[in-house]
This record gives structure tokens, sequence and C-alpha cells, in this order.
């Protein structure tokens, strides 16, 4: 069964895998769109994915050495991921 996308949440996917390093942009793609559907089918069959779908599985598929970087390219399109994941 396939899982239905947010408009913007796709749209903001997208646009922070092609800002992605080349090398890391076809593994990163496979985990995070996994990680996002399985979190959005965890509140329910007919749950969306949403922006918050989308950070938390950045979060938690991209090596930490990454992080930095993803908090940067969130911010460049606009999205608060401090709203999503508590930095500890």
């Amino acid at each position: 069964m396939a899982i239905t996308w947010e408009n913007k949440a796709q749209q903001h996917f997208n646009k922070i895998i092609e800002n992605l390093p080349q090398f890391h942009r076809s593994i990163a793609q496979q985990l995070v769109k996994e990680k996002a559907e399985e979190l959005a089918q965890g509140r329910g069959p007919d749950s969306l994915v949403e922006d918050r779908d989308v950070v938390t599985a950045f979060f938690q598929e991209v090596p930490p050495a990454f992080k930095d970087m993803m908090k940067r390219l969130l911010h460049q399109q606009g999205i608060d991921y401090k709203q999503y994941i508590s930095e500890s």
C-alpha cells in the first residue's frame, strides 16, 4: 500500500535530497523516505507523510557527522526542525 505525502513535505524532502552531496544522495533518499513513511504509518493507516516525519527521519537516518548540514538545509527550506526534535 502506497503512502501519500503532503505536497509541502514532498517538496521539502526533494529539495533537501538534491542539496546533499551526490555520493550520499541515493542512500539517504531511500532510507529517509522509508523512515518518513514508517513514521506516518505509525499514526494510522490513512496518515500522510508530513514535515515532522521528514525532519525526524532525516535526523534518525543521517549519520551524526552530517547533523549540522541537515540543520542548515532544513533552515534554508524554512523548516523549524527544533519543533520536531530535541537536541540533547
